[in-house]
């Protein structure tokens, strides 16, 4: 029989309901029963929660289609602040670091670097929270520290333990995160206007697309590699 123990991401909603059922009905476990329910609570909770994230990631996928899509940036951020309502009100604190990633690429978007950057560190520290800071501090007018640190953290992607252990266990967000990374920093620097190595960032751009054409997936990536590709070719150094 299911008990506050066993409530895991692979439960149903409808187990976790019989086995309530089950438990009020027996006599002195009350208190057994309101401790499970309290637990389902933050499950369900912590379910629609994340129903509010792949809304504001689609929506996000929508605006990184069409930058001029106003619409879908509101309503990227209209999603996240329904999420932080669960996270917030039922202290849902795993979900934390999602919200506060959500939060700085918001600020990104809308072209608060500085506050993007805050929320990153909020965040925790992983290598896809270290890419996206080295694109606000591009983007923030630290164009030197954070392109050596995009480089840096590129580098931790291929060769450190944890992401050598990420490419094994999970190649798509792997794969993704890492391309990530060169993706923005190329954008930033043409944004900004500087002068860079353009062969330096080619052969940087070449590297990072091999590992997407490894399967037919990474559709999203592939686009933005393919629009990056023509923007470079379009750039002069001043």
């Amino acid at each position: 029989m299911l008990n506050k123990l066993l409530i895991t991401n692979t439960t149903s909603l409808e187990e976790i309901r019989q086995a309530i059922g089950v438990l009020r009905e027996q006599k002195g476990k009350e208190k057994e029963t309101l401790k499970l329910i309290e637990e389902a609570l933050v499950f369900g909770h912590g379910f629609v929660a994340n129903l509010f994230f792949e809304e504001a990631l689609t929506y996000q996928h929508l605006y990184m289609s069409d930058s001029s899509n106003k619409k879908a940036l509101f309503d990227m951020e209209k999603s996240i602040l329904k999420a932080s309502f669960y996270v917030n009100k039922y202290k849902i604190v795993n979900l934390n670091s999602r919200l506060f990633r959500f939060m700085g690429k918001v600020a990104d978007y809308k072209k608060q670097y500085k506050k993007a950057i805050n929320y990153y560190r909020k965040a925790g520290k992983n290598l896809e929270i270290e890419g996206f800071i080295s694109y606000s501090t591009i983007m923030s007018g630290q164009t030197t520290i954070g392109y050596k640190l995009a480089k840096s953290v590129y580098k931790k992607f291929l060769d450190s333990k944890e992401g050598k252990e990420l490419q094994k266990n999970d190649y798509n967000a792997w794969a993704i995160w890492m391309s990530g990374i060169a993706i923005r920093t190329v954008n930033a620097l043409i944004d900004i206007k500087v002068n860079f190595n353009k062969q330096e960032i080619e052969s940087w751009i070449k590297d990072t697309e091999k590992y997407l054409m490894k399967n037919d997936s990474f559709s999203y990536r592939k686009m933005e590699i393919k629009e990056l590709w023509t923007k470079l070719q379009n750039y002069k150094n001043t």
